[in-house]
């Protein structure tokens, strides 16, 4: 037996119950930003043309600023941090900006 669809059957219980959690918790604080869209970096190694945030010359956002950003958030109460802009992978120090992330109090990270 697969444990690839018993996997799926478990997400598609979770998705639900945590998508009630994140509800129930902007309704009972409507005074915290629920997602936030961080661009840490705007340079792509790609050129899409539907892309309107890709831009080759300007310098990633500097880590002891991303860090300070992602601390501002979780003492707002941030409940989610999506990271997009031109391709966040290329920035050299996007793990430590996703674990400082996921460390803090109720922040969760993806990358877009």
């Amino acid at each position: 037996m697969s444990l690839v669809p018993l996997r799926r059957k478990i997400r598609a219980v979770h998705r639900p119950v945590r998508e009630a959690r994140l509800f129930a918790k902007g309704m009972k604080s409507p005074r915290h930003p629920m997602v936030v869209h961080i661009i840490p970096i705007r340079r792509s190694n790609l050129s899409c043309a539907f892309c309107n945030e890709f831009d080759d010359r300007s310098a990633p956002v500097g880590t002891e600023e991303m860090l300070r950003r992602v601390d501002r958030l979780a003492r707002l109460g941030n409940t989610l941090i999506s990271m997009g802009g031109g391709e966040p992978l290329l920035h050299p120090e996007l793990e430590t900006f996703i674990r400082s992330s996921a460390a803090s109090a109720g922040t969760a990270s993806s990358p877009a």
